[in-house]
């Protein structure tokens, strides 16, 4: 016991790490991690002096002894790079080591030593003051009032050391004890896998109950939940292609998205209850005065939990795309949200929080998302698979402090900066492990049966594939901007800076560019000379989605909060001075959802995509005039597009995985007749709510599409999936919060 005390002075401590310089061992999340000698000693080194540069000459004198015979500047290399690796760490992001051009490396992490305790103060009895002279008891009692008034400085001092100590004996022995970190390995049923990458899990307020998206053998994701005290999963029928599930604050409910719609159901069962349309899925927080916020649009909404009309809380700002992964904050007067730049990407990506009584917005984090409030004091979000936390003041609305990683390999999405991980108010964490994010695409050509051929062979972000008319460029989004790739000479160029913008969508001479923006739909020249210009102003969302072959009308969805998602279409004119448009025209207007109308080339008929059968699938009307309403598709089908050389539609289907359909047709008598239709690319695509992953060539043999970068077995793959007692304890010791 003896020895303890100064093995306690010699553990280190940074982020999810702890080392014990005497014995070298390494602990992570408190299990132990095999470190070779020369990244042992690195460390060591770093360690002694953190935040300050160690020289490179220094690290090769500690770490080799004199007379060694090495190549000293390649291995001090490894060493790093070894121990890099064992940390998880980058040396372009670096969150534990540092590189110094040309000087050494520096330690960045905050570090914490544990210092050994006390010793018990000593006895009483013998005590002698400083300068006070050495008496018998009789002695002391004859002592004259002189003597007397020269010791009560050090009696006092001894009075309120008794007394201090006192009160430091009564708060150690009354304050809460931290509770070690337990981690325990959720083992699901072996017939059932989670049903996707990303936002699947959710945890009860009280951590007693998860509830997760299990697909089973029938390929169909549902939503199933267990008690943790339970062995078995209980699927929730009903519940067929849910995501993004979040319990109400009794954990009697389980809200979900599934096909447009914002739903509930029981945690024992019983029918599911739409509460509301949603175009899209990206979250929500159920508070405490029964009212959910939630991303249905592009935006945040709030929704009664009975069901009823939305009403938007946010809006897109200048240079945002979308809202996303809400949680309404003790008390219900404010919302964390995460905004982005891009429908897909994390470039941007911003933790703000909105009072619900003002509508004032304020940045909490920049490069972060999924932010969450602790009832520990912090904010926690996700960046770059790790989980950082920050001490939070919930009622400024203020961070204080240096955030710090407090957790490593969280599975995440780079694509929507949705995170596998949810809390209780309990100190209880869910979370499935993972490694490098999910959601980054590839942009292959597509010839029907054949193999895809590589376009864009570097993963990206990128989004809305689409091909000028005359076949020599395309256009796309990637972090939140436009961009035109040059078929012809393999080169890229920019349309537009700062991010917010979406959709391109060529004019029919290939000379513009029309895409979405805050509230408007903007044109610019495809050659990159010019500014972008708007083409409209409105408070509501807009999104252009085709063009008649002559260019003159275009078709575009608007989102408004009392209808949904709407289709419009404008008269279109073009010259040498740019594009202007007419006085648009309500094509279709209903309480359901109308997405991706495709103008056909002729100019007569007009494709989309509606919820209003419960289910998205295929329509196709006449236009102008519609009148002449013929279905296309069977359930779960969007994005339909018009081959250019030949009497086909193509849509996507969504039912088990994304394939490429395509329905040839005829036009007899004024009516639209599609045949059966059928698997154009059977392969899993990549897809997206709310905006095209693919686009017909003109020549109608080849098609442009995102394809996941990850192949189908890592898609697949079931991560394990891990769940955390006593977090907040852990999190308390790690980052401290101020006492008020």
């Amino acid at each position: 016991m003896g020895a303890q005390p100064e093995l306690d002075r010699q553990r280190v401590r940074f982020a999810v790490f702890e080392l014990n310089t005497v014995t070298g061992e390494l602990l992570k999340h408190g299990v132990r991690v095999r470190l070779q000698d020369q990244p042992l000693k690195l460390l060591l080194c770093l360690l002694e002096t953190p935040g300050e540069i160690c020289a490179r000459e220094e690290l090769i004198r500690r770490i080799w002894p004199e007379g060694t015979f090495v190549d000293y500047e390649r291995g001090l290399n490894a060493a790093v790079t070894r121990l890099r690796q064992v940390m998880g760490d980058s040396a372009d992001t670096p969150r534990y080591v540092e590189t110094v051009d040309r000087k050494g490396y520096r330690f960045i992490a905050p570090v914490e030593r544990t210092s050994a305790p006390q010793s018990a103060p000593p006895a009483l009895a013998g005590m002698r003051f400083p300068g006070a002279p050495r008496t018998t008891p009789a002695a002391s009692q004859e002592a004259s009032p002189s003597k007397l008034s020269r010791l009560w400085p050090y009696a006092a001092v001894l009075v309120f050391g008794l007394a201090a100590g006192g009160v430091l004996g009564w708060w150690r022995a009354t304050r809460p004890v931290p509770k070690p970190l337990v981690r325990l390995n959720v083992d699901l049923e072996p017939q059932m896998t989670l049903a996707g990458p990303e936002a699947v899990l959710a945890l009860s307020p009280d951590g007693a109950r998860l509830a997760a998206t299990v697909r089973s053998s029938d390929g169909i994701g549902r939503l199933a939940t267990r008690r943790l005290d339970e062995s078995q999963l209980s699927v929730l029928y009903g519940t067929e292609r849910a995501n993004r599930p979040f319990f109400s604050p009794d954990g009697q409910w389980v809200a979900f998205f599934a096909e447009g719609k914002l739903k509930k159901i029981s945690v024992r069962g019983g029918p599911a209850i739409t509460l509301c349309n949603s175009d899209a899925s990206y979250g929500g927080s159920w508070s405490e005065d029964g009212s959910i916020i939630a991303s249905l649009q592009l935006y945040l909404s709030r929704v009664p939990s009975a069901g009823g009309s939305p009403t938007p809380v946010t809006e897109v700002a200048a240079g945002e795309m979308i809202h996303r992964w809400p949680q309404v904050l003790p008390g219900g007067k404010a919302v964390l949200f995460s905004a982005y730049t891009s429908i897909s990407g994390l470039d941007g990506a911003r933790i703000e929080v909105i009072s619900l009584k003002d509508r004032r917005r304020k940045t909490l984090v920049r490069g972060g998302t999924w932010g969450r409030y602790l009832p520990s004091g912090h904010l926690v979000y996700i960046n770059q698979g790790s989980l950082l936390a920050v001490p939070f003041d919930p009622d400024r609305l203020e961070v204080r402090g240096t955030p710090t990683p407090v957790l490593e390999g969280v599975a995440y999405s780079t694509a929507t900066g949705s995170a596998e991980l949810d809390f209780s108010r309990t100190g209880a964490v869910l979370y499935r492990s993972g490694g490098a994010g999910r959601g980054l695409v590839t942009m292959q050509w597509l010839e029907g049966s054949g193999e895809p051929r590589p376009l864009i062979a570097v993963p990206g972000n990128y989004l809305s594939p689409t091909i000028a008319p005359d076949g020599n460029r395309l256009a796309l989004t990637s972090a939140g901007d436009i961009l035109v790739y040059d078929l012809g000479r393999d080169t890229m160029t920019r349309l537009t800076t700062g991010g917010g913008y979406g959709n391109p969508l060529w004019s029919a001479d290939s000379r513009y560019v029309v895409f979405r923006g805050a509230r408007a739909m903007f044109w610019t020249r495809g050659d990159g000379t010019g500014n972008p210009q708007p083409l409209t102003q409105s408070k509501h969302q807009q999104t252009p989605w085709s063009l008649t072959r002559d260019g003159k009308r275009l078709a575009f969805v608007e989102v408004h909060p009392a209808s949904g998602a709407d289709i419009w279409t404008v008269p279109v004119e073009s010259d040498d001075a740019g594009l202007r448009l007419g006085s648009p025209e309500l094509f279709l207007q209903t309480p359901f959802q109308e997405r991706g109308p495709m103008l056909s080339p002729d100019g007569h008929w007009l494709a989309y995509s509606s919820n209003e059968s419960g289910s998205y699938r295929i329509y196709v009307d006449s236009f102008p005039h519609k009148g002449h309403k013929q279905q296309v598709s069977e359930d779960h089908a969007n994005y339909p597009a018009w081959s250019r050389s030949a009497n086909e539609l193509y849509f996507w289907n969504f039912r088990v995985v994304n394939q490429l359909m395509v329905a040839s047709y005829k036009v007899q008598g004024g009516s639209f007749l599609p045949d059966k239709p059928r698997v154009w690319f059977e392969k899993n695509l990549a897809s997206f709510s709310t905006t095209r992953s693919y686009d017909v060539a003109p020549d109608g043999k080849r098609i442009v599409a995102l394809i996941p970068a990850e192949g189908p077995e890592a898609q697949n793959r079931q991560s394990p999936v891990i769940f955390l007692l006593n977090f907040f304890d852990e999190l308390r010791r790690r980052v401290p919060t101020e006492r008020k």
